[in-house]
């Protein structure tokens, strides 16, 4: 019958958009509105594959190379994004500096904020639960109908349209809207604070990624100290086989730990890149960026603990953002039991609905039944109680599940607050072990500088050996790596304490204040 009513109202199935149709008769308004599409009703293009089966990998050990057709075009990614170069290439970045730009250009910081706008629109969604609802329907048919009378069939046809407004508002759930908006409301919060934890993720992973790249970036100029030295070493080495005072094989020795200082500055300088891969990654950045960076060596040193392990861990509970993100997800768990319960109670609704009704041009055949045509007014109103009395008992697994979900969440939430305590006693006695092995790196450096000095004055006087002159060498290359490990070391284990206390807000960079003797960098 629609489509004989379109065909008469002279609709055809092409790319046409169906326009909305209104019907006067008699100076009345008749509100009614045909189906409108308000996009063209376009034929599919091109598929991508015209065999998708060939389109598919032909054998589980050949390499798929893809299928080139002009629906589709690849393009390559750059590794510079399209955007300006976030880098101020004159700006000598420190770590608060490095943490603004990670926090501004790492997507992980975008990802965790577009999830906390979408549990905000999530409630908002929620909300509209409380309001009422207010739909326009339009309907329109073309009929024919027969029914026999004596002598023949009475048969009339012709067409009819109904326009109206819908009204449904639901006046009392019995806490079913609350309890949902309360659970919304718990999960943005748990948003909130993951987002929060996001950032101090970030500005940990950016305080890591800096020290080790500042410790190798030191190692590289330690390195080449050692070399330094070597060639010196060699040199004064070979000059005493000149004048007989050293054999060929010293002067082997030497050379060889030359070879061996060459090797350990090539090694060290591949591993800045490395570590600058990993520090820009942590940015966000691509490592073609070229970043101007304070030197490890004018970083300040946490000098002391000055707080216990237990306060340290009490600031924590308190304040950690993913222990108070799985606390509101509890309290999500929470409002669920309650919407659970609450669906064992009744709903009352209002409903209502107006509009108008038109019967056009009705012929019956017969001609002597006549034909008419009619437009009413038409209105109905509702008060409506649903209760539902048995479900094969739905609702009650509903609750042992809610409440299920609700004692995993507690459970979590224990587990975390374990995990915070034995991090936290984790990092404060590695950051009390690195501040005292810090003390003896320095003692270690001091007297291996001493020493190497000294033996290589007594060998240029010929009262030490050339394998005595190359060990002291080799301990004061050893000694200087240790400080420097040590102090990358100290920072990264001081970062670590400070990430696991869950500091919030911008004071995360420059945090540990009230932890250690002076704020960390």
């Amino acid at each position: 019958m629609v489509s004989r009513f379109a065909a008469l109202l002279g609709y055809r199935s092409s790319n046409l958009p169906l326009c909305l149709a209104y019907l006067l008769r008699g100076g009345q308004f008749l509100a009614m509105a045909l189906a409108a599409a308000l996009t063209a009703c376009m034929s599919p293009g091109p598929l991508p594959f015209s065999n998708p089966y060939g389109a598919a990998p032909a054998d589980p050990a050949a390499y798929w190379q893809g299928e080139s057709t002009a629906g589709m075009q690849q393009t390559a990614i750059s590794s510079h994004p399209p955007e300006e170069s976030p880098v101020d290439t004159k700006l000598t970045y420190d770590l608060p500096a490095l943490v603004d730009l990670a926090l501004n250009c790492n997507p992980e910081t975008r990802i965790s904020w577009e999830e906390a706008k979408t549990a905000a629109a999530k409630l908002e969604r929620n909300r509209a639960a409380w309001y009422p609802t207010l739909t326009a329907m339009a309907f329109g048919q073309y009929f024919k109908t027969s029914f026999p009378i004596p002598g023949g069939a009475l048969t009339s046809y012709g067409y009819s349209s109904l326009g109206s407004l819908n009204l449904a508002w639901t006046l009392f759930d019995f806490g079913r809207r609350e309890a949902v908006i309360d659970a919304g409301v718990q999960r943005l919060s748990a948003a909130n604070f993951t987002f929060n934890r996001k950032h101090q993720e970030i500005a940990y992973r950016v305080a890591n990624s800096f020290f080790a790249y500042q410790a190798v970036l030191a190692k590289v100029t330690a390195a080449q100290q050692t070399l330094a030295a070597a060639n010196a070493g060699t040199a004064s080495v070979r000059a005493k086989l000149d004048q007989g005072l050293a054999t060929r094989p010293d002067v082997l020795l030497a050379v060889q730990e030359q070879a061996k200082a060459n090797y350990d500055l090539q090694d060290a300088r591949g591993s800045v890149i490395q570590a600058k891969a990993d520090l820009t990654t942590g940015l966000g950045i691509s490592p073609s960026y070229s970043l101007r960076l304070i030197d490890l060596s004018k970083l300040p040193l946490p000098a002391e603990l000055v707080q216990s392990v237990e306060k340290i861990a009490n600031q924590a509970l308190e304040q950690r953002p993913d222990l108070m993100a799985r606390l509101a997800q509890l309290r999500a768990r929470e409002a669920e039991v309650k919407k659970a319960r609450a669906e064992f109670w009744p709903k009352v609704s209002l409903g209502g609905s107006l509009g108008n009704q038109y019967w056009g041009d009705v012929h019956t055949t017969p001609p002597g039944y006549g034909s008419y045509s009619a437009s009413n007014l038409v209105g109905t109103a509702l008060l409506t109680i649903e209760w539902t009395l048995f479900d094969g008992f739905e609702r009650s697994n509903a609750i042992h599940e809610a409440e299920a979900k609700k004692q995993a969440s507690k459970a979590e939430l224990e587990a975390l607050r374990l995990e915070i305590i034995r991090d936290i006693w984790k990092a404060y006695a590695n950051t009390k072990t690195m501040l005292e092995k810090r003390e003896f790196a320095l003692a270690l450096l001091k007297a291996a500088e001493e020493s190497y000095a000294a033996t290589q004055e007594s060998y240029n006087h010929g009262f030490s050996t050339v394998i005595e002159l190359l060990s002291a060498q080799k301990d004061l290359a050893h000694a200087r790596y240790t400080e420097i490990d040590s102090r990358a070391t100290l920072l990264q284990s001081a970062a670590t304490l400070v990430y696991a206390t869950g500091n919030q807000g911008k004071e995360e960079r420059n945090a540990g204040s009230e932890t250690f003797g002076h704020r960390l960098p």
